[in-house]
């Protein structure tokens, strides 16, 4: 496919990011060759009711969106500052509306989770510049979760200005505008939420 005068391909990678030694293998296969784009979009979003929060849930959560994706990061950075893109290689990780700010109950250690996904984004922001922006994207609802309450649903909409749920292509093409055409943008959260955030 092509977007902004670039050809492009995308490599989507299925990988275990609570499995350290399955990280490792699949950084070491995938630094052979120069990358112009990491997308960290992996989550496990579970809800974990304040009282029954154990240490278990807090480090499983902490591997899979923070640790494994610094430690990903970190082994790729060769290859993304070897990146073709005429404004550099780039990093994206996803965050949350709700860890902006915006509590949510039953969700502690997932959202305390992506809290630190956007100081981590800020971080690789300075280790990987000025050969690689880093960018982090904290969506509202793009596509409802499986099994999401269909009366719960109203309630949120009739919240946000744009009076509806985004879609995956609208996430897809924030993310291809940070990659190939935010040349002086890095280190920053920006929300993809309707307004949600607003209200």
């Amino acid at each position: 496919a092509r977007a902004a005068g670039h050809e492009m391909r995308a490599d989507v990678a299925w990988l275990d990011l609570n499995d350290a030694a399955a990280v490792e293998r699949f950084a070491q296969m995938a630094a052979a060759q120069p990358i112009d784009a990491l997308i960290h979009n992996a989550a496990t979003y579970r809800e974990t009711p304040f009282g029954a929060i154990t240490e278990a849930d807090f480090a499983e959560m902490y591997r899979v969106e923070v640790v494994s994706p610094c430690l990903l990061t970190q082994a790729l950075a060769p290859a993304l500052r070897r990146s073709r893109l005429p404004i550099g290689g780039a990093v994206v990780f996803f965050s949350d509306i709700h860890a902006l700010g915006r509590a949510r109950p039953h969700f502690t250690p997932y959202l305390v989770a992506k809290a630190a996904v956007q100081s981590l984004a800020a971080q690789m922001a300075v280790e990987l510049a000025p050969a690689v922006r880093v960018h982090c994207i904290a969506p509202g609802v793009i596509a409802w979760p499986d099994g999401f309450s269909e009366e719960a649903k109203p309630a949120i909409l009739s919240r946000t200005p744009l009076a509806r749920a985004g879609t995956p292509e609208e996430a897809a093409k924030l993310v291809r505008f940070l990659v190939l055409e935010a040349s002086y943008l890095s280190g920053d959260t920006i929300r993809i939420d309707g307004g949600r955030s607003l209200r």
